[in-house]
């Protein structure tokens, strides 16, 4: 878990780690992100986890940037990767063993950005669009698709799937 903000507003840039053999224990702090974010997507792999997007204390505000922290030395500061195609906050994240797929975000979009975890360092490609504008989404997902679902504006009931065999559809 990385990141977030508190109503005064504070940005923290802590990341924290559960321990899944002991999941009743306080999470541990860990290494940090490069900047103080809030509101940012994530996903991961076996050996590493993406923190992509979010709210920033300083202008422009929202970034694009993506950050990636190595399980085997967590307490160190995350690396940043290639960029999200489009800044934002409020984004949803999902992903299979070769892919992160980043959808939504404010500034209101449908745009869904895959980094290729080969390689990271470049550019986030955009992939076909959620059906609608929509950020506050949340993400879950198998091997074969990913799933986003509910978000603003409004209330949002419907889930999208992107099939990772066909994701510029």
């Amino acid at each position: 878990f990385s990141g977030g903000i508190t109503p005064s507003p504070t940005y923290y840039s802590t990341v924290d780690r559960v321990d899944y053999s002991n999941d009743t224990g306080t999470a541990s702090p860990k290494g940090r992100l490069v900047g103080s974010r809030a509101q940012t997507g994530a996903s991961g792999t076996a050996d590493f986890g993406y923190f992509a997007g979010g709210g920033t204390p300083s202008s422009p505000f929202d970034t694009s940037t993506v950050q990636r922290i190595d399980y085997s030395n967590d307490t160190a500061t995350t690396s940043k990767r290639g960029p999200l195609s489009v800044i934002r906050r409020m984004l949803a994240a999902t992903s299979n063993a070769n892919f992160g797929y980043f959808a939504g975000g404010i500034p209101q979009i449908s745009t869904v950005d895959r980094v290729d975890y080969s390689n990271d360092t470049g550019t986030a490609s955009p992939k076909g669009p959620l059906s609608f504008v929509r950020y506050g989404l949340s993400a879950t997902g198998n091997s074969s698709f990913g799933y986003f679902g509910g978000g603003n504006p409004g209330t949002k009931s419907s889930v999208d799937r992107i099939d990772y065999s066909n994701d510029t559809a």
